[in-house]
């Protein structure tokens, strides 16, 4: 009888408790998204290889995402991410050879904040957690397929049409380990830093922006350090109608240090990111856009002269080419684009790209945080022409929740590839990409 009680008391408190919170939250939302993706790439390993080598793999991104508006005011977002290739085992390449291991899917919490609007009756909404950031066409902080995430205190100040974005967050928080016969740092914490401000008219948008990483020198752990300071201007304008264009610049200061040199050094070095798009009135809704996207480099360390010149594009996630999938430094890159719109539920893409190096420097081009890892092979440093790429794009709108998209994309390499230990020219690159994406 008093277990019956006891029980009886707690589902009573379980109810009453459930009551209250149904009471508090106006609105809960479900939902999530689900990526499939094939691949098939060749030879995006072996460009400077005698042996052509392809890949083919399937993988998965599920995200399930629950909102709720706990007042006019109070907003929270909790999302979770799962990610991985299809198949129980993966072949791992190491020291003693090719092993197999179980292929366990990374499962994280993407986002999870909380959102105060109108703070004090004011413009102030302060959103606190783990979130996306992007600003402008994410040259620098992009939100591009949800890949980089952020543990960040962000405010916003909204004074229309001029708006105030401050914002704070922890990258790297190490932890302590025994070091030396005691216990310390295992490494330098890493912060980012920001403030954006954005006025926007009828027919233009105008941003200024400093963008920059906090990141201790003078210790030795063992790894290069960067902490740049991008300091920068965007705008976005509509001169006449069906006609778009736009430029983003950013100088980038701070400091540096590898793990050869006893100092830090200072940094100079610059991007920048200029195009325009133009839409005809006919049938099918014809588009042309050029661009060009630049980001510097240098020859390396030089005793003389120890600045960096070599571009930082921090957490740029855009795309200059499917299958060479390059990093935004060093590099300058050409892109001509025809699109047209055969229905409303269907859009064929032509995208041209040209890439050069800003110094013809030994170094690997491909951006390792894109989702196939671009070319990894080196230039040899003695040619500036890195190649050019072709790639072709459908998309198909199945319903208004499912879209489906097919890219095939070529790579030419450049004479930057030529190796005089190879009499072959180097080989073309090669990738094949569907998906699928359901949204729900």
């Amino acid at each position: 009888m008093r277990r019956l009680i006891t029980a009886l008391l707690v589902l009573g408190m379980l109810a009453a408790f459930s009551a209250t919170l149904k009471a508090e939250v106006q609105n809960v939302r479900l939902g999530g998204d689900i990526r499939t993706r094939m691949y098939y790439t060749k030879n995006l390993y072996s460009v400077d290889q005698e042996d052509d080598q392809d890949d083919f793999f399937f993988r998965q991104r599920t995200r399930v995402s629950a909102e709720a508006d706990l007042t006019d005011q109070i907003w929270v977002v909790s999302t979770v991410e799962a990610d991985g290739v299809w198949g129980q085992q993966v072949v791992k390449q190491d020291a003693t050879g090719y092993t197999k291991e179980r292929n366990e899917w990374d499962v994280n919490v993407a986002e999870a904040y909380i959102q105060l609007s109108e703070i004090v009756y004011s413009r102030w909404t302060a959103k606190l957690g783990r979130q996306y950031l992007n600003y402008g066409r994410g040259f620098l902080i992009s939100s591009r397929e949800w890949e980089y995430k952020f543990d960040c205190w962000r405010n916003i100040l909204d004074f229309f049409p001029w708006t105030i974005d401050l914002f704070y967050s922890r990258l790297v928080e190490s932890d302590r380990a025994a070091m030396g016969g005691g216990i310390v740092k295992a490494a330098d914490d890493e912060d980012l830093f920001g403030l954006n401000l954005n006025y926007q008219a009828d027919y233009w948008t105008l941003e200024g922006y400093v963008f920059g990483k906090r990141d201790q020198f003078g210790e030795d752990y063992g790894d290069a350090k960067q902490a740049p300071i991008a300091v920068g201007i965007r705008f976005d304008a509509s001169p006449v109608e069906a006609f778009d264009i736009w430029g983003e610049f950013a100088y980038e200061l701070g400091k540096y240090q590898s793990t050869t040199m006893a100092e830090d050094e200072s940094m100079r070095a610059f991007g920048f990111d200029l195009g325009a798009v133009y839409v005809f009135d006919v049938a099918w809704q014809p588009a042309i856009a050029l661009s060009y996207t630049y980001g510097s480099g240098d020859k390396g360390e030089d005793a003389a002269n120890p600045d960096q010149k070599t571009f930082d594009p921090l957490f740029n996630y855009n795309y200059y080419g499917y299958a060479y999938s390059p990093k935004l430094s060093n590099i300058g890159i050409l892109n001509a684009q025809l699109s047209v719109l055969p229905s409303e539920a269907v859009a064929f893409i032509i995208d041209f790209y040209y890439y050069t190096q800003s110094k013809d420097r030994a170094m690997p081009m491909g951006n390792e945080d894109m989702d196939n890892g671009g070319v990894s092979a080196k230039t040899n440093g003695e040619d500036k022409a890195l190649g050019m790429e072709l790639d072709a794009i459908l998309e198909y709108d199945y319903t208004e929740d499912v879209s489906l998209q097919l890219v095939g994309a070529w790579f030419k390499p450049g004479k930057a590839y030529d190796l005089p230990t190879n009499d072959e020219d180097p080989d073309d690159v090669v990738e094949i990409r569907a998906q699928v994406l359901a949204s729900f």
